[in-house]
């Protein structure tokens, strides 16, 4: 019980941001329609949510360790997120009328994921590895 709490204590933000996408991705909205959006912002929004998802928990980890597992790494902020989202997905497709599950989405949500990768790997990891140093 003492690591569930540690564990949430230190990827808290990580997880405020995995309760974000999960009200997103089953809120209703009132009143707005999807036909008002500029086109393309849903997908935008796709990719962000997943970018954000992923970086917050690398930006978490690089603060508990500069040297993560790479296994771990691999599993937690690449693996887990797609698969996490890929099961959204399928479960808008399965259980809301007002959403639909869309393989064009997973595909956003897997380049946010890519995308953060990338970010954390040559812009969080050495900020927090020069921060670490002073």
């Amino acid at each position: 019980m003492k690591m569930i709490s540690i564990l949430l204590k230190q990827y808290m933000l990580t997880l405020l941001t995995l309760v974000l996408i999960l009200f997103l991705t089953f809120y209703k909205p009132m009143g707005l329609e999807r036909k008002s959006m500029p086109v393309g912002t849903d997908k935008l929004v796709h990719f962000a949510m997943y970018f954000m998802l992923c970086a917050v928990f690398w930006y978490e980890n690089f603060k508990i360790t500069m040297k993560p597992g790479k296994v771990f790494m691999a599993i937690f902020a690449v693996i887990v997120p797609i698969l996490f989202s890929g099961l959204m997905e399928y479960l808008q497709y399965l259980l809301t009328s007002y959403r639909t599950g869309d393989m064009e989405d997973f595909v956003y949500n897997t380049a946010g994921v890519v995308a953060a990768l990338f970010f954390s790997l040559f812009v969080t990891r050495p900020y927090m590895a020069r921060r670490s140093r002073n």
